[in-house]
């Protein structure tokens, strides 16, 4: 019973951040208006905005509208609450806090970056307060630090290889900010593996999308997308 409380709990966080993937890329306050339709903006009635059993009952379409809802909508829903349950079994104090708030942001940079090619500012800015009470009451606050320093290392190399090469900028400033912070959370071992399984990853859906869309010279990867997912298993990999 206990884990089914904190898995509502963590749908019900995720209906939150189903607001902040739909509104924060085009520049709107997250808490007004209330829960709206995207279609015809009508707003949603509370009893119409339950978690996943809205989705059930309006069989996944608006109540006013009948536009069809997006999937991503019970998927958010579902994946942070299966988030909180993995965090209850696993973690403890400050990592705990850490770990829910720092995951679900890098869910929501995953989904942003995948639909707008973009990491917004303002997720950065919460990662990093979200990391602070796991680097605060670490017995090895300078662990992290020095994860920071690999992170900023290889985007440094990285940056002046490509650039001497094509003379083109290889990494987004979101995606730079990203691999920093992902240094800070990881330490130095896990962000050079997070980087390597997001190159890998990277490389598969490239592939993916040439034998379905074909070539394309300039085509864009959500790097932050490949990043975000890799460090939450990366991270996870202690506890499997």
């Amino acid at each position: 019973m206990l884990y089914l409380y904190y898995f509502i709990l963590g749908t019900i966080f995720g209906s939150f951040l189903n607001v902040v993937i739909y509104r924060v890329p085009k520049k709107k306050s997250i808490i007004l208006p209330r829960s709206y339709c995207p279609n015809c903006k009508n707003i949603i009635p509370f009893y119409r905005n339950i978690p996943l059993i809205s989705f059930i009952t309006l069989k996944g379409k608006c109540n006013n509208c009948k536009t069809s809802i997006s999937s991503i909508y019970p998927l958010t829903e579902i994946i942070i609450g299966l988030i909180f349950l993995i965090v209850i079994y696993n973690f403890r104090g400050a990592e705990l806090i850490s770990f829910i708030l720092v995951s679900s942001l890098l869910y929501v940079v995953s989904i942003i970056d995948y639909k707008y090619f973009i990491i917004p500012l303002e997720i950065s800015f919460f990662i990093l307060l979200s990391l602070l009470p796991n680097i605060i009451f670490s017995p090895n606050p300078l662990f992290y630090f020095y994860g920071f320093l690999v992170g900023l290392g290889y985007l440094l190399f990285i940056y002046i290889i490509t650039w001497v090469i094509t003379r083109k900028e290889p990494l987004g400033l979101g995606d730079f900010q990203l691999i920093c912070l992902l240094g800070l959370w990881l330490g130095p071992l896990k962000i050079l593996i997070t980087i390597f399984l997001s190159a890998c990853i990277g490389i598969l859906y490239w592939i993916l999308l040439y034998f379905v869309k074909g070539h394309e010279k300039n085509r864009k990867l959500p790097l932050g997308s490949f990043l975000s997912f890799s460090a939450i298993i990366v991270y996870l990999i202690q506890f499997i």
